[in-house]
Order: structure tokens, then sequence, then C-alpha cells
């Protein structure tokens, strides 16, 4: 009796997180293609780039062809060890100016601090902070001044098309859409002045300048991994106004080529995303295991019945993923291995602890970052 009430629980939980899933992918905003609009400011494009060779030459050339004409573009070679630098130099383009990094300084995550030196040299009205594997659609920048002046918008960040080729990034990449789509209430992300109704992409983070410089930048979360969420919440700390967009065409990203890039990432993030609460991670597990795992699991085992309350355990959460691969042009195939999907981020979840706090701290791009660095409040 007990293991049925909890069934019936599980399923009324599934079908909450169904309806706030719904509400989302309705309600989320959509950045679209502008045609040209008068230059009303300068744009800065910002571009931290460390061993980018395989993705810096699109990303580059997509902004360089942008029709919003009144840009600068200032790249960062972070100590590249491979052609970045090469090809960065390649562009003759007299609105693009490259600039050598410098050491990371102590106490600082090495993008955080290249962004840091790159708003330095920017003279814009309009900070642009996109990643090197990050590529625009040619009325992206125009989409986003038009957006950001319509809505009075001091932070404007997105959720762009992540692309994936692999199986691996087939099975996770999309979780990312999963994760924030089915636990974050959309609405709240611009109405409420709560910091945990903050969200941020750092693939694209447009700021006005004058309040990014209010919020003191890059400086006061120089520790933080997961950096974007955490000026998406000096936004509201400070009283400004977050917009968390769709601009899925108009915005493409490839995250990671491989499996190895795919753990070391997301390793990386995971605990960081959780404030390094050992609470937040076990929630989150359990959450995962739940709600996600066990149920197909038990079913594809016999040992529960087809019913309709089983059936309906195991069908809301791929339905969640299908409405989700439709709206951000996901593969649809993979929504049904979404328990697997789960159980790769619960493994992710534990290794992202395990190297935080029993190991040599988080990794990416041959920089290790120890917990007295990055878990600094």
């Amino acid at each position: 009796m007990i293991f049925e009430y909890l069934l019936l629980l599980i399923a009324a939980v599934l079908f909450v997180l169904l309806i706030l899933c719904v509400i989302n992918l309705v309600t989320i905003q959509t950045l679209t293609a502008t045609k040209e609009i008068k230059n009303i400011g300068k744009v800065s494009v910002l571009i931290p780039a460390r061993d980018e060779e395989l993705n810096i030459t699109n990303c580059l050339s997509s902004v360089l062809n942008q029709s919003y004409t009144d840009l600068e573009i200032i790249v960062l070679d972070d100590g590249s060890t491979d052609n970045t630098l090469e090809l960065l130099k390649s562009f003759t383009d007299t609105r693009l100016r490259i600039i050598n990094g410098i050491p990371l300084e102590q106490g600082w995550v090495g993008k955080n601090f290249a962004c840091h030196q790159l708003q330095k040299s920017a003279t814009g009205s309009y900070l642009l902070f996109i990643d090197a594997d990050t590529v625009l659609h040619k009325s992206c920048v125009a989409s986003a001044v038009k957006f950001a002046e319509e809505n009075a918008t001091d932070l404007l960040s997105v959720m762009p098309n992540e692309l994936s080729e692999t199986f691996w990034e087939k099975l996770v990449i999309p979780m990312l859409y999963f994760a924030v789509t089915v636990f974050l209430p959309f609405p709240m992300i611009e109405r409420s002045s709560k910091k945990q109704y903050a969200m941020g992409n750092g693939q694209f983070m447009f700021f006005k300048r004058e309040f990014y410089d209010k919020i003191g930048g890059h400086e006061p979360l120089k520790s933080k991994i997961v950096e974007d969420v955490w000026l998406a919440r000096r936004v509201k700390e400070f009283k400004g106004k977050l917009i968390f967009a769709n601009a899925n065409s108009l915005i493409t990203c490839r995250m990671y080529r491989n499996l190895g890039e795919v753990w070391e990432g997301f390793s990386k993030n995971l605990f960081a995303g959780l404030s390094f609460s050992e609470v937040g991670l076990a929630f989150t597990i359990l959450t995962y295991l739940i709600l996600f795992v066990m149920p197909p699991l038990l079913v594809l085992t016999g040992f529960l019945e087809l019913n309709f309350i089983n059936i309906a355990i195991v069908s809301i959460p791929i339905l969640m993923r299908l409405l989700q691969a439709f709206k951000f042009n996901q593969p649809l195939l993979f929504s049904l291995l979404n328990p697997l999907s789960a159980l790769f981020i619960v493994a992710v979840a534990l290794n992202s602890f395990r190297l935080i706090r029993f190991g040599k701290g988080a990794s990416w791009k041959g920089r290790d970052y120890s917990e007295s660095v990055i878990s600094k409040n």
C-alpha cells in the first residue's frame, strides 16, 4: 500500500512538472531575426578564446558578418597552445582587435579573468560576451539591440540551438534544456526579484554597459565556475531587468565534441551549479533517480504492472523531452532514452562532487581549480 501511494505521489509530481514545462515553453520570449535597424549605440563583442582552433574561425566570421555595423570585436587569446592565435591573425577586418591575456591571477577562474580583461578594452555602450564556440545569425546583434531597447533590458541571455553530432552529445546535451525548463519557472525570471529565479547562459550575455559596471562586472564573482548564473543573480540583486529568451533560430553552439569533453565539462559545472551543497547534490540525485530512472527500470524488469499510473510515470518525462526537442530543435529519438540521460547526469554529479571534495578540483582546458579557489562565497 505504501509503495502504491509513493507511485501516486511520483505521478502527481511529474504531472506538476509537465504543466510547468508547458508553461515555460509557451511563455518564453523569442529573439527573432529583425530587419536592419539604425545604429543606436556601439556594441562591443567580447570573445575569450583558449585553445579554440576548431571553433574560432566560424565564430569570428559570423560576428564580422553582422548586419549591425556599429561594432567593435575584441578577442582575448588566453594562453592558447594550439593554432588559435594564428587563425585570429588571419583576419584583417579593422573592427577586430586581438589582445593577449596576461597570466591568470590568483583567485580567478580563467574565463572570468579573460572577460574582466576584455571589458577593460571595450568602448561600447553594450557589451556582448559570447563563447568562442558560438555562431551568430547575420541579424543576431541587431535583434539583441532592438529587443533590449524595446524591453528595457539590463541583461539579455538566451537559450541557443545546442548542436550535437555524436551519440553522447545527443544523449546528454538536451538535458541542459530539460533541467531548466522542468525545474525553473520562466515567468519568474523576469518578474521576480528573488535571486533563485535568475538564469543566464555564458554563451550569450548581452549587457547594457552602464549596468554591467553598476554590478561590478566579473570581479565580484571571479572565483565562480558558473559565472553566467551568478551574473544573472547580481542583476537581480541590483534591481536590474533580466530576460532569458529563446534564440534557437539565431544562435548555434557546439559545446562539446566527444564523450570525454561532455564528461569533463559537466563535471566542472554540476556541483558548482548546486553552490557546492551536499544537500542540493543529494536532492538532485534522488530526484533524477526516483522520477526519471527507477520507474522505467521497474517497468522493464516486470516489477511494475502496466496500469494507467505506471504508464504515466514512464511516459511524462519522455513527453517533456519530446516537447523540448520540438521547441529547441533537439534530436527527437533521443527523448526515448531519457532514463539513460538522467542516469548519466547522476554519474556526472557524483564525479563532480568527488573532484571538488576529494580530487584535484574542477578542470577545464588544462587548468585545475581547487576547492579553496572556486568554493568561495
